[in-house]
């Protein structure tokens, strides 16, 4: 049987080994072990990473210790098809998030030279950027973190703890997407944009459009580092603002305030309409099926009445316990809800266990310590 907690342990199970083979890559990048490696074995490291670890631990893993099958996993972590408007929107979502992440990103770390933290990240100069390493850099650098990422924090972590709150669920999975990271630099813009995109998992039922603004998220960011090289022009846009604020920090610092509230209230708007693209056409959607089944139950009990010369005994309206009963029937039907997901809402709120606050804290203590260890190692 699939109670909440035994899913919730899973999870963590698997985000456990998750964490522990990232702070060991980690650490011997951190000591030089591949510095030598060369740009091509880079490439391969990551895709390693991302499909080897990420994605595989979080669907096959997972799916080994819950003793599934892997379409049940992938249903359960929320892959269910969306509308093409639900694409359109969730792609301006995610250009409107990279724009505030640079701001998030340079204020965060405009603190950071407050304490006396340097970045420790190579200042090799880049001369040239063909198209073909574009490519997979967009491959390596935004479509496989897109996927493998949040297939695990938003599928395997957001909704394996989703039985204790979803607002917990959001936090911790937020957190947890930060500290990943292990980077001191990344850790404060990815953490706001895990509360970002697992909001928008949550409120569209549907891992995808986090995906996708996971993923413009890291391709604007990857097409600005080749426009800067090959001058596109696409890094300008950045470069006026900083030029603006270097020259009148008042007028700059003004525009920029104005800018970031501009995009907040953008992205306010799209997230509704996103919202109403997505959960609310599937209600609407159920809620006209059910009707439909319903008027067709009555109308066979009226043939059935009229064959018998009897007054029909029909439904003009049901509880809502009835309805809720057929509206999850019907979203299981048609492939909208996994038999995970149905048993999870079928059972009250419980804590965490001992062995899942065991499993958190040391996730949180590795991670954290890990990312701890970066800041120190740029100050000193």
């Amino acid at each position: 049987m699939f109670t909440k907690n035994k899913i919730s342990t899973s999870s963590l199970i698997c985000y456990f080994l998750i964490v522990v083979l990232f702070a060991v890559l980690r650490m011997l990048s951190a000591f030089g072990v591949f510095d030598n490696a060369g740009s091509y074995l880079d490439i391969i490291l990551n895709v390693v990473i991302q499909l080897g670890i990420l994605f595989s631990i979080s669907v096959f893993g997972f799916s080994i210790i819950r003793k599934n099958k892997v379409k049940d996993t992938i249903k359960f972590y929320g892959f269910k098809k969306i509308s093409f408007n639900a694409v359109f929107i969730s792609i301006l979502i995610g250009i409107v998030v990279y724009f505030l992440n640079i701001f998030v990103a340079t204020f965060f770390n405009t603190i950071l030279t407050l304490f006396g933290y340097s970045s420790t990240s190579s200042g090799t100069v880049v001369t040239s950027y063909p198209f073909w390493l574009f490519l997979i850099n967009i491959i390596v650098t935004a479509v496989l973190p897109g996927i493998c990422e949040e297939t695990a924090h938003r599928g395997m972590l957001l909704k394996g703890l989703s039985g204790h709150e979803q607002v917990k669920a959001l936090v911790i999975s937020s957190l947890l997407f930060g500290f990943m990271h292990m980077n001191i630099e990344q850790f404060f813009y990815a953490t706001l944009i895990g509360l970002l995109v697992g909001y928008v998992a949550l409120i569209c039922d549907s891992i995808y459009p986090a995906i996708i603004v996971h993923f413009m998220n890291n391709a604007l960011s990857v097409f600005a580092g080749y426009s800067s090289v090959n001058n596109l022009g696409f890094e300008k846009i950045i470069g006026t603002f900083n030029y603006v604020l270097q020259s009148n920090f008042i007028l700059g610092f003004l525009m920029i305030i104005m800018f970031v509230v501009g995009l907040a209230f953008l992205l306010k708007i799209l997230l509704k309409l996103l919202f109403k693209e997505t959960t609310v056409k599937n209600m609407a959607f159920l809620q006209d099926r059910i009707m439909k089944q319903i008027q067709k139950e009555n109308y066979l009990k009226e043939l059935d009445a009229m064959k018998n010369g009897e007054k029909a005994q029909t439904k003009n309206f049901i509880s809502f316990e009835e309805f809720d009963k057929l509206y999850k029937e019907n979203n299981q039907e048609l492939g909208l809800m996994s038999e995970m997901e149905k048993q999870m809402l079928s059972e009250p709120n419980q804590k965490f266990t001992f062995i899942q606050k065991i499993l958190l804290t040391a996730i949180i203590v590795i991670s954290a310590g890990v990312t701890l260890f970066t800041f120190i190692w740029g100050v000193i």
